[in-house]
């Protein structure tokens, strides 16, 4: 595999882990063999407890109900996985590095998405903030699509969503160039890149901890509070969407 884009265009590679995933860690450094990375040990959702956090006031439980568009808070899991991107974001600004690529510890590269690399890093704009190497819905704009949004307007409307008109028009990437799209409201956070400035962003809206978090970036993209990009095909897979047997052929086997 032909990292060397990847080595050369970002100043830092993280892989989050938790320290008790020998095996995913295994998994992770022979599919990444050639390309140098760190992992990096996030939060464990056994080392502590929703209260602990909330009296801490590292969550906000209240303001995470608030957000979600049905009105839910999240649990141990969902806020140890995003506190420890959180805790990615405020190393990368420690550090002073202009440009990262995060990368979660079930994520395999995609065959397909590598060989265009250096022509969606060519595309980028130069006031870029953050790029999905993954992603998963809301890629195509279509009569689907556009029936989905108006779906979802009309419950805006009625006072059954929390999403605001401007997130629902959103939702939906845009075609930007040949291998890039505007990024709209997508799911997963397993392959991303960010810039110091999307991460002083996202590091704000993320204290204290109030989104899961792909829902974080699916939010700022979609609301425009930052300047996103969804790469295709894309450069990383998580490793669930293996198991379909009709595209397994592209990707690094496990």
């Amino acid at each position: 595999m032909d990292f060397s884009p990847l080595q050369s265009f970002f100043d830092h590679i993280y892989v989050i882990t938790v320290e008790s995933a020998t095996d995913r860690q295994a998994k992770m450094t022979e599919h990444l063999e050639g390309l140098k990375f760190t992992f990096f040990i996030g939060a464990y959702k056994k080392d502590f407890s929703i209260d602990e956090l909330i009296a801490a006031g590292v969550y906000d439980e209240e303001k995470t109900k608030q957000l979600h568009r049905m009105g839910k808070p999240m649990n141990t899991a969902q806020i140890s996985s995003a506190w420890s991107h959180r805790l990615v974001y405020e190393d990368m600004l420690q550090n002073n590095y202009q440009r990262i690529l995060i990368l979660e510890d079930d994520t395999v590269p995609n065959r397909e998405g590598l060989s265009k690399l250096q022509e969606m890093i060519t595309e980028l704009p130069q006031n870029w903030e953050l790029w999905y190497l993954d992603y998963h819905k809301n890629l195509r704009r279509n009569f689907g699509s556009w029936f989905s949004r108006q779906s979802l307007h009309l419950l805006r409307l009625v006072g059954k969503l929390k999403w605001s008109h401007k997130m629902i028009s959103n939702a939906h990437a845009r075609k930007f160039k040949p291998h890039l799209y505007r990024s709209g409201y997508h799911e997963l956070a397993s392959a991303y890149a960010i810039t110091s400035e999307g991460a002083r962003k996202l590091v704000a809206m993320q204290t204290p901890i109030c989104c899961q978090s792909d829902n974080l970036l699916a939010y700022a993209c979609a609301n425009q509070l930052i300047d996103g990009y969804v790469s295709y095909p894309k450069v990383f897979l998580n490793a669930s969407q293996l198991l379909d047997k009709r595209t397994r052929e592209q990707y690094v086997g496990e």
